[in-house]
């Protein structure tokens, strides 16, 4: 995390589900899209910044962000926030297993008013391909051995389980978390924590499917990083664990059904 001396304007904006910062140097204009929906002035072509950003379609009308690149963009986004000095803003670099995949996009995170903005460097924009990187699939590696004791809980309707020994804390998912542009990939958003930004994985990313945004966020320590993952609900710590029907999956006390344990601290090195 750092802090900026002087002044630095930014305009701050919401597009599909997540939320952006962009230099105000870099906006020639913000306006009500015409009455077609289409445009800006007649001639200005609206490109959905969530579509873009392989999210989804933008939510219409939405509001038109021209900006000074080359060639011109104008983008449509879901809804402006505010033009703010955030010079003393904590600002965050990303976190590992996002950064790889954004770096060509996003000059990192700003913490402004207990929310995460992903700062968007404008030149890029223009040039985007198609489909952009996602952060890089992990290898699924499931847990041949149960721990002494683990947390239990579930996401996406899965009970899933992680060694009581990585686990650092269980909190709310606040307004601070981010989501990123796309739900490709194990990554799905961003969490502010403890002066540091945590990359917050789904388990259904990790398996392959798309992950959710949910009211949990379990947070650990794997292989020296810091990592959330998304929970509907937590069961508790359990021990005493037996093999269920299912590799890699453990029973124990009143569990209601089988938990998935990855090897997690492998993946994650």
């Amino acid at each position: 995390m750092a802090f900026e001396s002087g002044r630095r304007l930014c305009l701050l904006f919401e597009a599909g589900e997540s939320r952006f910062a962009i230099e105000a140097t870099a906006v020639v204009e913000v306006a009500s899209p015409d009455e077609d929906g289409r445009s800006i002035r007649g001639h200005l072509e609206l490109e959905d910044l969530s579509e873009l950003l392989n999210g989804p379609p933008e939510v219409r009308p939405g509001m038109g962000v021209v900006l000074d690149v080359s060639p011109t963009l104008a983008a449509r986004v879901r809804r402006i926030v505010e033009v703010a000095d955030v010079a003393r803003d904590p600002f965050f670099m990303l976190p590992p297993g996002v950064r790889d995949a954004m770096a060509a996009l996003a000059r990192g995170a700003i913490l402004h008013g207990g929310r995460l903005y992903l700062e968007l460097i404008a030149e890029a924009l223009p040039r985007l391909p198609a489909q952009l990187p996602t952060a890089a699939p992990r290898a699924v590696i499931l847990l041949e051995s149960p721990p002494d004791r683990g947390l239990i809980f579930e996401s996406q309707g899965v009970l899933y389980g992680l060694p009581l020994t990585v686990v650092s804390q269980v909190v709310q998912r606040s307004e601070s978390f981010c989501l990123l542009p796309s739900r490709r990939g194990p990554a799905l958003g961003l969490f502010p924590h403890a002066q540091a930004l945590w990359p917050v994985y789904s388990f259904a990313g990790l398996l392959g499917g798309l992950g959710e945004p949910e009211p949990l966020l379990v947070l650990s320590e794997l292989a020296g990083q810091s990592v959330g993952f998304c929970a509907s609900r937590v069961l508790g710590v359990h021990q005493d664990f037996r093999r269920a029907e299912s590799r890699g999956e453990f029973e124990a006390g009143n569990l209601p059904r089988g938990a998935l344990f990855l090897d997690l601290q492998r993946m994650f090195s």
